[in-house]
């Protein structure tokens, strides 16, 4: 375990992006269907890299390049649990779903790491 308080980095504003977060709470209707419920969490802050290679998928329909980035944050992003949908974050103008989290105290307390996967298509070009 690494012994390395990154703190003073990961908050730092040169390495830090703003992103949005959508927090979607989710209940069962009266008609058995799922109800969300989200909440906007506007201009969090973390560190935004990209998690791997944007590789081309073609299928017989369409052609699709995964993207998907990385998060460090204090923001206590959430990936599905009970009563919640993962968070949606929105980044430089693409939508991404929480896919993973891992606890990353060995770096600094209260930080979390984020594994998003891109939800679009087709993600803007910036």
């Amino acid at each position: 375990m690494a012994d390395l308080d990154m703190s003073d980095a990961l908050l730092d504003p040169l390495f830090t992006s703003k992103f949005q977060v959508t927090r979607r709470a989710e209940t069962v209707g009266t008609n058995g269907r799922s109800v969300i419920t989200p909440t906007v969490h506007p201009d969090k802050l973390g560190v935004v890299t990209v998690a791997s290679s944007s590789d081309l998928q073609r299928h017989p329909e369409v052609q699709i390049t995964n993207r998907s980035i990385m998060i460090v944050s204090k923001f206590p992003l959430q990936a599905e649990s009970v009563g919640f949908q993962p968070d949606l974050v929105i980044w430089r103008g693409s939508q991404y779903v929480v896919r993973a989290l891992d606890p990353y105290q060995h770096f600094g307390s209260g930080f979390t790491q984020a594994l998003c996967e891109s939800m679009d298509l087709i993600d803007p070009v910036i």
